[in-house]
């Protein structure tokens, strides 16, 4: 390691232009460990994957009576970085199923593909960012029994937006683990059998983060 700081340290004494002197360049190359040095790895693209917990918040769909419960959710990301600071890409989530309250058997289940743009702070070893997407959801109410009636599946979808954020701390060479809290706002879930309107949720998040 010695070897590695002192020889950065006479490369950046060398003098510039056609001044400069060969032979200590040539002693510097040829110092120990000097020419094993891996190159510094430089992440432009990026995958991420996490899981949560989707939480109904507010309106009839978060009703603690008659609205709906909090599901398991994951996300997959991919994203390519414009800068140190900004990067873009698409994510889709995935929601396992909002168990209603008073309806047992009744659920919605909730896909979406959003894409977003990511603006990112380092401090340190760790990153710190906000994101703000914006895209469409599909939910999906399957067939339920209840009071004896049986209910047809339905679906639909709607535009909707999210935003949060997060950081994220090295883990292992290309790996990051990350810790969210993220918004989202669904604007219309209407359905044959029943109707929230606009529904939001909160989303606190674990992931893993993979840079190439």
């Amino acid at each position: 390691m010695r070897h590695i700081v002192l020889a950065v340290v006479c490369w950046l004494m060398l003098p510039v232009g056609a001044g400069a002197q060969p032979e200590l360049r040539e002693a510097v190359s040829k110092m120990p460990g000097v020419a094993d040095a891996p190159a510094q790895r430089l992440s432009r693209y990026y995958f991420v994957l996490g899981r949560g917990a989707a939480v109904p918040l507010g309106g009839h769909w978060g009703d603690r009576s008659d609205g709906f419960k909090p599901a398991t959710a994951f996300l997959l990301e991919g994203a390519r970085k414009v800068d140190d600071t900004l990067s873009y890409g698409l994510e889709t989530s995935y929601s396992l199923g909002h168990k209603n309250r008073p309806i047992a058997d009744m659920e919605i289940r909730i896909f979406s593909l959003t894409p977003f743009l990511r603006a990112a702070y380092q401090n340190g070893k760790q990153t710190y960012y906000g994101l703000f997407g914006a895209g469409v959801y599909q939910w999906a109410q399957p067939r339920f029994s209840a009071d004896g009636k049986t209910y047809a599946s339905d679906s639909g979808s709607s535009f909707g937006i999210n935003m949060g954020g997060g950081a994220m701390y090295p883990l292992w060479g290309a790996f990051q683990l990350g810790l969210e809290l993220r918004w989202h706002h669904i604007f219309a879930m209407r359905g044959d059998n029943f109707n929230v309107d606009s529904a939001d949720n909160i989303v606190p998040s674990a992931f893993l983060v993979y840079g190439f």
